[in-house]
């Protein structure tokens, strides 16, 4: 009896027929979250693709692990056949835990299908399937509610050799999160990878390109090239303010025939949308067969969170998901309303399929190929409207229009306004894509939201001013997303800024006007400067009697440190109307090296101290980095106005002018196809404004003289590795020729375009966390493969770099690791009778094996032999070194293998009978 327990224990799972293709967990907060009934309860649905023809294996109930140690059955709850010998089974049950916490919500099923290529070189059948979800129930008063990502997109599709496949799992989040997709490895088990699983585009060898777009989750493969059925596995991750909640693993199959058949294409107007709460997004979505697919009908449909909302979702109209003569086109509509504001875009996929298998008569599949594209749609919240300003000598009053278009907002609430001001202009455009004015200059005057009204109209009033300055205010709305029944804000969400009013004080202080850089030179440099006069009526001639005198000051470099400057000159008047410079050359100054900055200040009746504070403005200073073919241009200056343009000018090889070259906005400019070893010469003229009437506009400022010479000192862009190993090539690893690693790459010329390659660099490190060390070089840029025979095992990681014809190397390419194929082959008989033939028992095959524990026991379940040694070479005798009798013996073991993260067990134990003959 014993020894057959131990063989139960031992043997492995018999499977009786394939079952599951694709599945996923998705989990949602119970009820209302806000009511303390509910708090600590969440609901999953256990979601599973299976094969309808297996009704020896379908399951009506499965088994969840919640995560905190206990399990239930649940019942099946809906199921839904898909056509193609596929169903859609939805197993829910709401569970109760004993505290806030992440959890690990999993399930296993016997029984994935068959054949899969890239799992176990295509043993699928013997591996479960499992899937799991890590859920995040969060404390509703700190941090709001929280469901996972839900999944709208069928995770099953067709493919063709040699024709780009794409998909796109359609994910929202309820919540409003931001989401994050990534590749991962399928499970047999909760928290067990499948060992021997590859990416599809890598099981033989390399078969193109696949990617996942980590922000909308869009999958292409580019392309198939091997005919079957694939896994894959993928993270749908949430995270709210930047902090990780959820992680949901799908698990999906892609069925690709040998056919040839072009995917249909999508005509959509463009991919990114922002919009305005209350403005409507209609646009046309046109699906069509490609002009070589004649015979072939599309079917178009969408899907996405604007068409969830119970009410104001989004329509696709005409509403036929059936297959039609193309092209077909459907109008999307989404009338957004204050609801709709969210801090996260909303994707919408659009998916076209056409009828290839059905025409085509192609494999046994229903369908045919699928294009998928993705809309981004964001709803930000409406602008204040209607800014005024009202200024006195003490304070200015902004008062805007109420009421507010979001005001009556319950979710996302309405709290109030920030109200942000800056001295001086900046008269950017409003973006509907960017809301709040954090990185524009403004300073928020508002340490909470306002909302204090006067007639009828919402005021603020700024009291921390000084005479003489520009002001400029823009006002943002706030609004937040509540927890339910609690009143409680987790999240805050800014509207687009208003329109900028701006608003000068009283000016009794000359002000800047120029700052521009004439000539440049070490010793020769000059720059003219010039200013406008106190305003008479601000200043109050009869307060602030003459003499007057005007002091022009210097400092070296762009400051604004009142220490750093030096009277360069000053004018006297004893009246105020009297005529007065109000311009100078600053003449014969360092222009080549250094940028200068002035200020002008007015002192009245003698005083010793000037009226108000003085605003300096710098130079123009332009700098800029020679690369090859190409000159980099970037400048900055400190002025009181705003600089709004720039105009480029260069001067060419042998040239004696200097030409207008482009009109940019922001301070830097790419200057390309240039000659290397000739010098090219800059400056800009920039165009400035105070945005106050009654002060010259615009202001015309230049930057010195700057030349530069471009030289090659750009390396290639990094090649794209893959590896082949011992493994990968399926060949004998016993035999020590075959123990190296075939490195294959893509070369910068494929990659970016980059023509100027030379060689290749390749780098090995024996494990992930060691720095790769040179290994070789590969000269020529046609020579793309390199074989490698590492000291110790096939174990390791590659990289490696280009380099041009200059020396340039370019950055590493991608880090491939290679990790062993232990294999361990044990016979079931020997003959320890002393004929030198198969008189020890030892493995028929193994390698990469560290160690084992090895051990044998008699029919009676007595051990009689035992063993770490990999190559075993039991004799036939037992622990004493007495000779056993012929019979059958009983053995178990662990293997320990030599994998790239060091020594591990397998997670397979060994087991079986060994038959020991002696002949007598």
């Amino acid at each position: 009896m014993r020894l057959f327990l131990l063989f139960l224990l031992a043997a492995p799972l018999t499977l009786l027929a394939t079952h599951n293709r694709a599945g996923e967990i998705i989990v949602r907060s119970a009820g209302d979250c806000g009511d303390i009934n509910n708090q600590l309860r969440a609901c999953a649905t256990i979601i599973t693709y299976t094969e309808t023809i297996q009704t020896e294996v379908d399951r009506d109930s499965l088994v969840i692990s919640w995560g905190d140690g206990s399990t239930e059955t649940i019942a099946r709850t809906r199921e839904v056949n898909l056509g193609d010998g596929i169903k859609r089974n939805e197993y829910e049950m709401c569970h109760r835990y004993s505290g806030f916490g992440r959890y690990f919500i999993s399930f296993q099923d016997q029984n994935r299908v068959a054949q899969v290529l890239n799992i176990d070189g295509g043993s699928s059948v013997n591996i479960p399937f499992s899937v799991y979800t890590v859920y995040t129930l969060s404390n509703p008063l700190l941090n709001g509610c929280n469901s996972t990502p839900e999944l709208t997109q069928t995770p099953i599709e067709n493919a063709c050799i040699g024709s780009v496949w794409t998909h796109n799992p359609g994910a929202f989040d309820v919540d409003g999160d931001s989401l994050a997709f990534e590749f991962t490895v399928p499970q047999r088990a909760p928290q067990v990878p499948i060992r021997n699983y590859v990416l599809p585009n890598q099981f033989g060898g390399s078969t193109g390109s696949l990617t996942i777009n980590p922000e909308t989750g869009q999958i292409t493969w580019d392309a198939p090239a091997i005919s079957g059925e694939y896994n894959l596995a993928f993270f749908i991750k949430s995270f709210r303010n930047g902090i990780p909640l959820d992680t949901v693993v799908r698990d999906m199959q892609i069925f690709v025939e040998e056919c040839a058949n072009d995917p249909p294409e999508l005509d959509i107007p463009f991919e990114e949308i922002c919009v305005i709460a209350g403005e409507t997004v209609e646009f046309n979505v046109t699906a069509t067969a490609p002009l070589t697919d004649t015979d072939q009908r599309v079917r178009l449909e969408a899907s996405g969170r604007p068409f969830d909302f119970p009410q104001d979702s989004a329509t696709f109209l005409p509403n036929q998901d059936i297959y039609v003569t193309d092209p077909f086109t459907r109008t999307f509509r989404w009338e957004t309303n204050c609801s709709h504001i969210s801090n996260q875009p909303y994707f919408v996929v659009f998916r076209a399929e056409d009828d290839f298998f059905q025409v085509s008569g192609v494999g046994s599949r229903e369908g045919g190929l699928a294009t998928l594209r993705t809309v981004s749609i964001k709803v930000v919240a409406p602008p204040p409207t209607g800014l005024t300003t009202l200024a006195d000598d003490e304070s200015i009053t902004i008062s805007w229009d109420k009421p507010y278009a979001c005001e009556d907002e319950a979710d996302p609430l309405f709290l109030g306004f920030t109200v942000w001001r800056r001295v001086g202009s900046n008269p950017f455009v409003v973006d509907t894509c960017e809301t709040g004015l954090s990185g524009r200059g403004y300073t928020k005057l508002t340490p909470t939201e306002t909302m204090e009204m006067e007639d009828g109209r919402f005021v603020y009033i700024d009291d921390d001013i000084e005479r003489g300055q520009t002001y400029c205010y823009r006002v943002v709305a706030l609004l937040g997303r509540p927890i339910a029944n609690l009143g409680l804000i987790f999240e805050e969400i800014e509207s687009i800024p208003s329109e900028e009013v701006c608003v000068q004080l009283a000016r009794d202080i000359p002000l800047l006007t120029k700052v521009d850089v004439t000539a440049t030179g070490v010793t020769d440099g000059a720059i003219d400067i010039c200013w406008i006069l106190p305003n008479a009526d601000a200043l109050d001639t009869l307060l602030n009697t003459g003499p007057y005198r005007y002091v022009l000051s210097r400092a070296e470099g762009q400051t604004v440190d009142p220490s750093q400057f030096s009277e360069i000159a000053s004018f006297s008047r004893p009246f105020f109307g009297s005529a007065v410079d109000t311009c100078l050359s600053d003449l014969n100054i360092n222009t080549e090296a250094l940028p200068y900055s002035y200020r002008i200040e007015l002192f009245v009746e003698n005083e010793t101290e000037p009226v108000g504070e003085a605003r300096p403005a710098s130079s123009l200073r332009l700098s800029g980095s020679p690369t090859d073919e190409a000159n980099e241009l970037s400048w900055s200056a400190n002025v009181p106005w705003t600089n709004t343009t720039y105009d480029v000018f260069r001067q060419l090889p042998g040239g004696s002018t200097f030409e207008f070259l482009a009109t940019v906005t922001d301070p830097a400019y790419r200057d390309e196809g240039l000659t290397n070893g000739l010098e090219y010469c800059y400056y800009i003229l920039a165009s400035g404004t105070y945005n106050i009437d009654n002060i010259p506009a615009p202001l015309l400022n230049r930057s010195q003289e700057l030349c530069l010479i471009p030289t090659d000192n750009v390396p290639p862009c990094p090649p794209e590795l893959t590896v082949v190993s011992v493994c990968d090539r399926g060949v004998d690893c016993t035999v020590t020729e075959n123990l190296f690693n075939t490195l294959n790459w893509i070369s910068p010329m494929e990659v970016c375009g980059d023509m100027d390659v030379a060689g290749y660099r390749i780098y090995f490190s024996t494990d992930s966390s060691a720095t790769p060390q040179f290994v070789d070089e590969v000269s020529g840029s046609d020579q793309l493969t390199f074989d490698h025979i590492p000291e110790n095992g096939i174990t390791g990681c590659y990289t490696l770099t280009a380099f041009d014809n200059n020396g340039n190397e370019s950055s590493p390419s991608n880090i491939v690791c290679v990790s062993n194929c232990p294999i361990y082959e044990l016979p079931n008989v020997f003959t320890p009778n002393a004929d030198n033939q198969n008189d020890l028992f030892i493995p028929r095959s193994r390698c990469f094996i560290e160690r084992v524990e090895f051990k044998v026991y008699n029919r009676w379940g007595q051990l009689v032999f035992e063993t770490e040694d990999p190559a075993i070479n039991w004799d036939g005798t037992n622990l004493n070194g007495d000779i056993l009798p012929s019979g059958s013996y009983y053995y178990v073991g662990q293997i320990f293998e030599q994998r790239l993260e060091g020594v591990t067990a397998s997670p397979d134990p060994i087991s079986g009978y060994i038959e020991l003959i002696t002949g007598e």
